[in-house]
């Protein structure tokens, strides 16, 4: 069996700063019609930041969806047409202070393809020098810094549980964290 929908129409709901959203009208593999409501995001870049002693670097926010507090690695929004790794680096140096000497990207991550067009680009940030943050404006960030060790454990223990923190740090515990 071919796995496709025939897009039909597309009705623009909400058109916002962060996202978008759209309703799909579409053909099914059957002949059938369904409906897909549909977020659009830019992407983000996200970014696992490793000391030279097995430190991750991390931010603590809190999220309004959820109402509660989080621990994540940084990460930031695409801008129109923005090379991935340049927003990588401009994200760590806003939210940690911190500048890599090396950016590599070891993981590309689609966050809820069942509802989201979202891609996140996930880098390695090592060889780092600290400096001093500058969120953005709104934005009230603690920086933390955890062994990677302890930090995998946090998700263990239910305390790390945003998605791309817990896809990114499990990716580099596997298999870069040498």
């Amino acid at each position: 069996m071919e796995f496709y929908e025939k897009t039909l129409n597309i009705e623009t709901i909400y058109k916002g700063r962060i996202f978008d959203l759209e309703t799909h009208t579409v053909e099914l593999p059957d002949g059938k019609i369904a409906a897909r409501d549909i977020i659009r995001n830019p992407g983000a870049a996200v970014i696992v930041p490793l000391t030279d002693n097995g430190e991750v670097i991390m931010v603590e926010q809190f999220r309004k969806p959820c109402e509660k507090t989080f621990i994540e690695v940084p990460a930031g929004k695409l801008e129109a047409g923005e090379d991935p790794q340049v927003c990588a680096a401009r994200e760590l140096k806003e939210e940690t202070g911190y500048s890599a000497e090396k950016l590599v990207k070891i993981l590309t991550l689609n966050p809820a393809p069942a509802f989201a067009d979202e891609v996140l680009h996930i880098y390695l940030a090592t060889g780092l020098t600290k400096g001093e943050a500058s969120p953005d404006e709104g934005e009230f960030i603690a920086v933390r810094a955890y062994p990677l060790s302890e930090a995998l454990n946090m998700i263990k223990e239910g305390k790390i549980t945003d998605s791309k923190t817990v896809a990114s740090l499990l990716f580099t515990a596997q298999f870069c964290n040498k």
